[in-house]
C-alpha cells in the first residue's frame, strides 16, 4: 500500500494556529517574552490607501515618527502582496484567512453567506480568552457574526476588558478617502494624485 503525503495545511488552520499561538505568547517577534502565563496584548492598527507612503519605507515628504518607531521595534515588510485589487474582498480574507474566491466573496459589493466551518480569527482569540475589539469598519463582504467580537462599534475599546484579561484590539481611525488637511511644501506622488482627485493627502495625517 503506497505511503500518503500528508495534506497541506489550509489557510483556515494556519490562522487558527497562528491565533491560538498568539494566545499562548508562542509567537516570533514577541522576543521570548512571553510564555504560557503570559500572553501578549496585541493592537491591531489599520488606515487604507496610504501605499509605502510612510517614513519608515523611505518617504522624504511624510512625517509618521510614531510609526516608524513601531517598524523600527517590529517588523517591516518589503514585500507585500494583496489577495485583490479592491478593498472589501481583500477584507474577507484578512479577518477569515482564507480566499475570497472559496468564501464567495471575491465580487466588491456581494452580499456572501460563507460556508458554516469558515471563522472570524478573533473567534479563536475569543475562545483563547481575549478580549477582542472592533473600532469600528467591518465590511467583510458578509456579515460578522456575533461571535466575531466582543465589541465592535466607534466606543469599542481594550479598556473595557476585565482586570488582567489579554487583547486583541483592532484601531482604525483614519480613511484618507475622505480627505485631510492641504499639503505644505514638497507632496509625494501619491499626494499630488489626491490633490488632482480632489482628496487630501495622507502623508500629512500620519504622524
Amino acid at each position: 500500500m503506497r505511503n500518503q503525503e500528508p495534506a497541506a495545511p489550509s489557510r483556515r488552520n494556519f490562522l487558527r494556529a497562528t491565533a491560538m499561538a498568539a494566545s499562548s505568547g508562542l509567537l516570533p517577534g514577541i522576543r521570548g517574552r512571553a510564555s504560557a502565563n503570559h500572553r501578549p496584548n496585541i493592537l491591531w492598527i489599520s488606515a487604507e490607501d496610504i501605499s509605502p507612503d510612510l517614513g519608515c519605507y523611505g518617504d522624504s515628504y511624510a512625517h509618521t515618527p510614531n510609526i516608524d518607531r513601531f517598524a523600527a521595534e517590529g517588523a517591516l515588510y518589503e514585500r507585500c502582496f494583496s489577495i485583490s485589487g479592491v478593498c472589501a474582498p481583500s477584507r474577507s480574507a484578512i479577518i477569515t484567512g482564507m480566499y475570497p474566491t472559496t468564501i464567495g466573496t471575491m465580487n466588491m459589493r456581494t452580499r456572501a453567506v460563507p460556508p458554516p466551518e469558515v471563522r472570524c480569527f478573533p473567534e479563536y482569540l475569543r475562545a483563547a480568552g481575549y478580549y477582542c475589539t472592533n473600532n469600528s469598519k467591518t465590511d467583510y463582504q458578509f456579515e460578522p457574526p456575533v461571535t466575531a467580537w466582543d465589541e465592535s462599534s466607534s466606543r469599542a475599546h481594550w479598556r473595557t476588558r476585565l482586570k488582567d484579561q489579554p487583547f486583541f484590539s483592532v484601531s482604525r481611525k483614519l480613511d484618507p478617502r475622505r480627505g485631510g488637511p492641504p499639503a505644505q511644501g514638497r507632496r509625494s506622488r501619491s499626494s499630488r494624485v489626491a490633490a488632482r482627485s480632489g482628496r487630501g493627502p495622507v502623508a500629512t495625517l500620519l504622524s
